[in-house]
């Protein structure tokens, strides 16, 4: 019998509110995340929470309300998980969408209409990534997918309709009934962020005038995400460069070449 092997995802930022759109998770052996399972729920009963929520731990709000400016108890947290993460996961895999450029590419292209949702594309992304992982190692491995559900409802369809293009069928589930999925939280909120701050400063940059404190701004928040990306990654970004690349790639029409049957 092949070898089980399931991914679990989660995304982190909304399109209408947020500058990106991050989906991210890790696969692993079910031996891996049994282990995983068991050494992540210790952690979180020593630590007295129920489950690892990235933007309330962040802000220091709901279970962590009480850890606001105790910060060698948060780093101590944080390096104790991504410790677990390190050693039960295989791979992590990372697709952001910049909403600017979503917003700007689905101006000029059909890009909503064949890839219907920033979370749907960039799910559809590490799903794909997450199957060429296989082919490269055993392609009998048996493999699942699973999102944690959260997302709405046709962000969701979307996410279903690109898999079917793969022969895949995602799975969602609750964050209680899919603890894997709080790697995807932790991954995807720490790269949403670093990479929102990385583009503010981008805006900052002329390139007619070097300014080697904005590139140290900018090197900084990109070598942050080291302290989680401690496994091996695949990690791309959804620019409006690479969406036009998409676009073309996939021969999604232009929006004034596109005339609907009446």
């Amino acid at each position: 019998m092949a070898l089980l092997h399931t991914a679990y995802f989660d995304a982190s930022g909304k399109k209408d509110a947020h500058p990106s759109v991050t989906v991210a998770g890790a696969v692993a052996s079910c031996k891996k995340w049994n282990r995983f399972n068991e050494e992540w729920a210790a952690v979180l009963k020593q630590e007295r929470v129920k489950e690892f929520h990235a933007t309330d731990f962040a802000a220091s709000l709901g279970e962590y309300e009480s850890w606001k400016g105790d910060k060698p108890r948060r780093s101590q947290f944080l390096r104790r998980l991504i410790e677990i993460i390190r050693q039960n996961v295989n791979k992590l895999f990372i697709a952001t969408v910049e909403m600017d450029g979503w917003s700007s590419v689905n101006k000029e292209y059909l890009l909503e209409e064949y890839f219907f949702s920033p979370f749907a594309l960039a799910g559809y992304s590490v799903t794909d990534l997450v199957l060429q992982w296989r082919e490269k190692r055993e392609k009998r491995r048996r493999l699942e997918i699973i999102f944690e559900d959260g997302e709405d409802l046709l962000d969701w369809r979307g996410l279903k309709k690109l898999c079917a293009g793969l022969d895949v069928i995602p799975e969602r589930l609750s964050k209680e009934k899919a603890v894997p999925c709080q790697v995807g939280d932790l991954v995807a909120w720490k790269t949403r962020i670093a990479s929102q701050n990385t583009m503010k400063i981008n805006r900052k940059i002329d390139p007619l005038a070097f300014n080697p404190d904005l590139l140290r701004q900018a090197l900084t928040e990109l070598r942050s995400l080291d302290t989680v990306l401690v496994t091996p990654v695949v990690n791309g970004v959804y620019s409006r460069a690479a969406l036009l690349r998409t676009c073309k790639k996939s021969r999604v029409p232009k929006r004034s070449t596109f005339h609907p049957s009446l």
